[in-house]
């Protein structure tokens, strides 16, 4: 018996028609997959933005925090004992990894510290500082008010409320000291 060339020709109408809606459906797949990473990839650059303006918020608490306490004496003996500060040598300067936080932020040492800045509840972010001695000074710096400048590195770690994204901020802060 043979077979009528209409069938043959509806058979591979619908054949065509099946190719045509998988490459249709793959095109979408890969045009979702692509708005997705374009998606993830825009949200983790704003949770690095926020956290970066967190961070220039806690920059401002560190240095309140050192401004108010080097008031009375010398930071490195005013602030001997305060978690925010790690009176280390210049030669022994700390450059804080993903390790030191974790360990500063968890279970504090002499050698790992750090304190949990005060920021606006308002900000969902969490950050943490510390501030240590450069070993640099610079008699010329503050030499208008008669007084030497003597500078800090500050840190600041700040992590996003979800905890996916973390930015790491160093600051100089110079103050001038009699």
């Amino acid at each position: 018996m043979a077979m009528n060339p209409a069938h043959r020709q509806r058979g591979a109408i619908l054949v065509y028609s099946l190719i045509a809606l998988l490459l249709l459906f793959l095109g979408a797949l890969y045009a979702l997959r692509g708005g997705l990473t374009d998606t993830t990839l825009t949200d983790r650059f704003s949770e690095r933005q926020k956290n970066t303006q967190a961070s220039d918020m806690a920059l401002q608490w560190a240095a309140n925090q050192i401004g108010t306490t080097a008031t009375v004496a010398p930071l490195e003996v005013s602030a001997q004992g305060l978690a925010w500060f790690l009176n280390v040598s210049a030669a022994k300067a700390v450059v804080p990894d993903a390790a030191y936080w974790t360990t500063c932020m968890t279970s504090p040492t002499s050698t790992d510290t750090c304190a949990a800045a005060s920021l606006p509840s308002s900000v969902p972010q969490r950050a943490w500082v510390f501030v240590q001695p450069t070993g640099r000074t610079d008699s010329a710096a503050c030499a208008t008010q008669g007084l030497t400048a003597v500078y800090y590195d500050v840190w600041v770690h700040t992590v996003d409320s979800r905890n996916e994204a973390a930015t790491d901020t160093e600051a100089v802060y110079k103050l001038c000291v009699r």
